[in-house]
């Protein structure tokens, strides 16, 4: 994703209503479990260099969503609206 890992945290704490929610972990990689309608959804966020064009320098994340085998179906349903609320501009 085109974002930095704060514009993470603030799209999830506005997504899901959580102020609390936070990236834990080392420099280079971090996650925050969150609850997702009674569940447990881990989001995994690996800074990576940022990507150049011309002059527009974008940065970037390398996301991972994580959850329960048996969710998966909600799990697309979640990630499809967060994704949702991501966007910018309206396409």
């Amino acid at each position: 994703m085109a974002c930095t890992r704060a514009d993470m945290e603030r799209w999830l704490r506005e997504f899901t209503g959580d102020d609390s929610v936070r990236f834990i972990g080392g420099a280079g990689g971090r996650e925050v479990t969150i609850d997702a309608g009674g569940w447990p959804l881990t989001v995994g966020a690996v800074e990576l260099p940022p990507r150049v064009v011309a002059l527009l320098r974008m940065q970037q994340l390398d996301v991972q969503f994580s959850y329960p085998d048996d969710m998966a179906g909600a799990a697309r349903d979640w990630i499809t609206r967060f994704d949702q609320h991501t966007q910018r501009g309206g396409g």
